[in-house]
């Protein structure tokens, strides 16, 4: 419930960001700060 709560919070939708992690999963576990819900749209358009 946090994490839902801090997505909405910073703006993210919460099905989305979960979705995106989840794509993401080896990126996310090489950097996690990247994929933070204020700051995970910047690590998409990254690549």
């Amino acid at each position: 419930m946090s994490l839902i709560h801090t997505c909405e919070l910073n703006g993210a939708n919460p099905f989305e960001y979960l979705t995106v992690l989840q794509q993401h999963a080896d990126q996310v576990a090489a950097a996690p700060d990247r994929w933070l819900p204020w700051n995970y749209s910047g690590a998409l358009s990254a690549g």
